[in-house]
């Protein structure tokens, strides 16, 4: 019986041999007619722009924040509800810092220890040096301030006043210098629970310490935590930055609407606190006051900061045009930031070159009250960020052009010693 059917199984296994070959056929034809379609037809990858437009948002926001520190707000009673309005906008403002030091988390969290590391120093110090150079010249013609080299030296490395703006880069070089460790210690925790516990221990002895008090009455309150590390805030906001980069929350409608709800929870909390504790404060004439709060490092400014930073650092674009754009303006925001301090002191006051010359019409000129200044933030933040901006791409083309000079530079001397020595042989 076996061998009777063999013929027959033969052919069988001959068919479906052949019918399994012609299936492959059509299998592979129509996946290389498919291959055009979907190669060509395939769409561009999302770019994250998210931290590119919280960057550029935070440097918007220190020109924001310079605003109430032109327009004479900190001297100004604020003695009935309409300073609710100006007082929340000035909070908001007040993120712009810790927004930077949250980016710096986000972007950094995987550098390590390396002599290219540390040469990422260059650019922040050259520029830092070339646009206090230009604030140095701004003072000696527009306030007739007198420099010597001593008081240039003290500006760059002590005050780092030569620059008005730079005390940022006192924080800036303290934090690059620590990264590296800084990251040795956050990605050695093997778990999301461990990462959180960092966070939260970090920012409760910092943050939390420095500005969370027990008590209703300023003079009788008292400290909630131990606040010898309060100090250390900036590592508070470098490691939430980290935290979001490995374990950001679920990009659905329900979290952004919960994050929405604590920013704002948070921003009437310091406004309403600041307004109640302004009103009550008659030695001072109920000018603008905060117990605890007037600071980066406390708790409110960290919770607005972290919230804004959640709602924005995951948004995507596949518009190329919006994604250049948006990384020329946040490639340039430190020198935008720095080179602000001279538009800031252009465009709030009147100025002329000399006795004979046309005087110049200053915002705080233009108009006289603080509530029409207030009024129109629209005319002055603007255009002050503007033209820090162009100032800012300019300094940094200008940057590259000589960094890639001197690259060339090297690089044929090396070819020079190359064929020198190959010759030499």
């Amino acid at each position: 019986m076996e061998k009777k059917n063999a013929p027959e199984k033969a052919e069988k296994e001959k068919s479906a041999a052949q019918e399994s070959k012609t299936a492959e056929k059509k299998s592979s034809s129509g996946d290389k007619a498919k291959k055009p379609a979907v190669s060509g037809g395939a769409a561009a990858k999302p770019y994250f722009a998210g931290i590119d437009i919280v960057k550029i948002l935070a440097v918007f926001l220190v020109v924001s924040v310079h605003f109430f520190l032109y327009n004479g707000f900190y001297y100004t009673p604020l003695t009935n509800s309409s300073a609710y309005g100006p007082i929340a906008f000035r909070w908001l403002a007040y993120i712009c810092v810790p927004l930077f030091m949250i980016s710096t988390g986000y972007l950094m969290k995987n550098k390590k220890f390396s002599g290219k590391y540390y040469l990422g120093l260059i650019k922040i110090i050259v520029i830092y040096i070339f646009i206090s150079i230009i604030c140095i010249k701004f003072k000696e013609h527009h306030f007739h301030e007198e420099f010597d080299w001593w008081k240039i030296l003290r500006g760059y490395i002590d005050t780092y006043t030569n620059a008005q703006y730079g005390w940022y880069i006192n924080y800036y070089i303290s934090i690059f210098l620590c990264i590296p460790f800084l990251n040795l210690a956050f990605n050695s925790c093997q778990t999301r629970g461990q990462k959180l516990a960092l966070v939260l221990t970090v920012t409760l002895l910092t943050i939390f310490a420095r500005s969370f008090f027990l008590g209703f009455e300023q003079g009788d309150q008292v400290r909630a935590l131990p606040d010898y590390l309060n100090g250390a805030w900036p590592i508070a906001y470098y490691f939430t930055g980290a935290y979001m980069c490995d374990c950001p929350p679920k990009r659905n409608v329900r979290n952004k609407l919960i994050i929405f709800g604590v920013l704002c929870l948070a921003v009437w909390f310091i406004t309403y606190s600041t307004y109640k504790q302004t009103i009550a404060d008659d030695i001072n004439d109920h000018h603008f006051v905060s117990w605890h709060f007037n600071d980066y490092g406390t708790y409110p400014v960290y919770i607005i900061a972290t919230c804004v930073f959640m709602l924005l650092f995951d948004i995507t674009t596949k518009n190329k045009g919006v994604k250049f754009v948006l990384r020329q303006m946040s490639g340039v925001t430190l020198a935008l930031y720095l080179i602000s301090y001279i538009f800031d002191n252009m465009f709030y006051n009147g100025w002329q070159m000399n006795d004979t010359s046309v005087h110049h019409q200053g915002f705080n000129e233009k108009y006289l009250e603080v509530g029409d200044r207030l009024a129109h933030w629209y005319e002055i933040i603007p255009k002050v960020f503007i033209c820090s901006l162009i100032c800012a791409i300019i300094i940094h083309k200008l940057y590259d052009g000589a960094a890639y000079l001197v690259k060339q530079g090297v690089e044929a001397i090396k070819a020079e010693k190359a064929a020198n020595a190959e010759e030499s042989k």
